[in-house]
């Protein structure tokens, strides 16, 4: 079965894909090869010479450290860093607005993120180094939040529409139409069960499609969805190039 990928929709920043022809070990080497090997930048090295607020120079750097950091896949690659400062006097709440980064391109992305509130004298001198990693070394290097899930495959025989399952179903998706049984919206579908349970003759089954999956990606790093996918694929390419030159090796 040949692969086949269509972009579903993108809500609130999130970009859902239906991938079709593949397994589910497949699917799932995805979400694993962008959560631990699509590289980001985030904060690592943090140099704190003025701190005389209540939070530990401990809690402050790993504050920092979780802080969503735009990154340019084209201009960095794994090791490169960039620089960033932050330095404030209170009275006033400190902002992840207030960091200033030494390349324009690269900032934080969430600007409204509260750090720390100084009082009256107190002040805050910071200097930290934006570093490009991946996720297998810390979950604060994972460009985005990837799930997925099973497509919906529903079969129906010796329905009498009686309608109890468009009744239970808790997403509102069943319905009957031209005396039957559809999913007005499969990529809804949580897979519950609830309609197959409601029906007293047990004429409804619905299972997953074991070769079509709703692939989910929300980036986090200023990436787009089809940028961390393709990243994630280039990457599995590479380890699959490497593994076949590597079994040449033997006799």
């Amino acid at each position: 079965m040949a692969i086949s990928v269509k972009k579903i929709d993108e809500k609130n920043n999130v970009s859902r894909f239906l991938v079709k022809g593949v397994s589910p070990a497949f699917i799932n080497a995805i979400r694993r090869s962008v959560m631990l090997h699509v590289p980001c930048l985030a904060i690592e090295n943090v140099s704190i010479y003025e701190n005389d607020t209540v939070m530990f120079d401990e809690f402050l750097a790993h504050r920092l450290g979780m802080l969503p950091v735009k990154t340019d896949l084209k201009g960095y690659k794994r090791g490169d860093k960039v620089k960033m400062v932050l330095e404030k006097e209170g009275p006033c709440v400190v902002y992840s607005k207030d960091i200033k980064s030494t390349d324009p391109k690269i900032e934080i992305m969430d600007k409204n993120i509260p750090l720390v509130k100084l009082a009256k004298g107190q002040r805050i001198k910071i200097e930290m180094d934006a570093v490009m990693e991946s996720g297998r070394e810390h979950s604060k290097w994972q460009p985005g939040v990837v799930s997925f899930q099973e497509m919906p495959a529903i079969s129906v025989e010796g329905c009498n529409l009686c309608g109890e399952c468009a009744k239970a179903c808790p997403k509102g998706i069943l319905e009957i139409k031209a005396k039957k049984v559809v999913l007005s919206q499969p990529f809804e579908c949580i897979l519950c069960g609830a309609c197959r349970d409601a029906c007293e003759k047990e004429a409804l089954c619905i299972e997953p499609d074991k070769n079509a999956f709703i692939l989910a990606i929300e980036p986090i790093a200023g990436l787009t969805a089809k940028e961390i996918m393709e990243s994630a694929l280039n990457e599995m390419l590479e380890k699959s190039e490497q593994l076949q030159k590597a079994l040449q090796k033997i006799d």
